[in-house]
């Protein structure tokens, strides 16, 4: 009995025991903090994706209302100009002519996509589906531009800003959507 009386008995936790249960603390806040991060990023690009179809939705619906524009060549050169056009308050002078209706509608839906951090562009589609020749309406952000690479081998794919292949895919890591116009 005098040699269980002799051992001190360990009361408490010991320095090591609460660094390792400290360790094991962080890398689990870190795993959950990373995890958390990737999730934002992955909200953030559906964000954008949903404005984006969004604007789209709007630049048809606004393309079909002007009836009289047959071609929607005068829109796409008005998406692609540097330059946004001026808005002209069709209400309160003579009336506008589908001209007109159309410039007003390219600036609202140009000025309207900036701000939320998107830019609109039209281009002939680089591969109709039914063989007739048909507008494409793009939606880009980040470092995404509305446009498609016309030649396969002028960028590599890490290089590229375009949005689309020549052949109407999209080019991986592209940040944007494109939908079709007839």
């Amino acid at each position: 009995m005098q040699f269980y009386s002799a051992i001190k008995q360990q009361q408490g936790i010991g320095l090591i025991e609460v660094l390792v249960a400290l360790l094991l603390f962080s890398g689990a806040a870190l795993g959950y903090t990373a995890l958390q991060t990737y999730a934002l990023g992955g909200v953030n690009d559906s964000t954008m994706r949903l404005k984006a179809v969004m604007i789209l939705n709007e630049t048809l619906e606004r393309m079909r209302a002007n009836s009289q524009i047959k071609d929607f060549g005068f829109y796409q050169q008005l998406f692609n100009v540097k330059a946004i056009p001026k808005v002209i308050d069709c209400l309160h002078s003579t009336g506008c002519d589908t001209q007109q209706v159309a410039k007003n509608d390219v600036a609202i839906l140009r000025t309207q996509a900036e701000r939320q951090g998107l830019r609109l562009g039209m281009i002939d589609c680089p591969k109709a589906s039914d063989g007739k020749k048909s507008k494409c309406l793009i939606a880009a952000w980040h470092h995404t531009t509305p446009t498609y690479n016309s030649s396969n081998n002028s960028k590599t794919h890490n290089e590229s800003t375009d949005c689309l292949e020549a052949d109407g895919r999209y080019i991986k890591g592209a940040d944007c959507v494109f939908i079709e116009s007839y």
